[in-house]
């Protein structure tokens, strides 16, 4: 939201908010360590693929196609120059984001979680290499929202259930980049359409990241 106040070009914005997860290099080491080097080198290709394709997705877009509700924020007035503490002004601009930006998220994330045995059903050898379960893990992962390298236990824990590399892979990349709260969120800065098409680009790339992880029997 801030680089979208500074007038930064849509694939910018949408490089630094895509790339901050998915090419985390804790993230990536951590990934590593716990399923593999060979899932660290996936997540390496196709999140730098990923990050790319957003970001020219973005940089398509013309001034002239972005709503106006976009643009307004990026053009608000230069504030004055700041005065006082550094850290009361960090308080004060945290609590004003914090107003609006945590109600939100905690309802959006509340009602993910109830719906979460919808989502992401119960695992088993019978069902965990099934094409229908890889593409709904890819629409789910790409909704449901996660901590920072949470996706990493996730995939240790229903790989160990029998989740196959179809659905881990989906999982691997969809789950960090984008969810429902962060779209809604990110989208008082971006225009609505353009992160329908990142939602749908994410959960492309989550088919993709399947087909490889299963391609390289990971």
């Amino acid at each position: 939201m801030g680089l979208g106040k500074q007038k930064a070009a849509p694939g910018a914005v949408l490089a630094y908010w895509l790339g901050n997860p998915v090419l985390n290099p804790a993230t990536i080491i951590f990934l590593g360590f716990v399923l593999g080097w060979g899932w660290s080198l996936l997540r390496i290709a196709v999140g730098v693929a990923l990050v790319a394709a957003a970001a020219w997705l973005g940089d398509r877009m013309s001034p002239r196609r972005v709503p106006e509700k976009a643009v307004a924020s990026w053009e608000e007035p230069e504030e004055e120059e700041p005065r006082g503490s550094i850290f009361l002004r960090w308080v004060s601009a945290a609590g004003r984001l914090a107003v609006g930006l945590i109600p939100e998220y905690l309802i959006i994330v509340l009602i993910l979680g109830a719906t979460r045995a919808w989502l992401f059903p119960a695992m088993s050898p019978a069902v965990g290499h099934s094409v229908l379960l890889f593409i709904g893990l890819a629409i789910a992962g790409t909704l449901f929202v996660i901590p920072t390298a949470g996706e990493v236990p996730i995939l240790q824990t229903l790989s160990g259930f029998g989740l196959g590399p179809l659905g881990a892979g989906a999982l691997m990349i969809t789950l960090p980049a984008v969810s429902l709260p962060s779209l809604v969120m990110v989208g008082k800065a971006l225009p609505r359409r353009l992160l329908v098409q990142v939602a749908l680009l994410v959960a492309a790339f989550g088919i993709v990241t399947g087909l490889l992880a299963a391609l390289f029997h990971l």
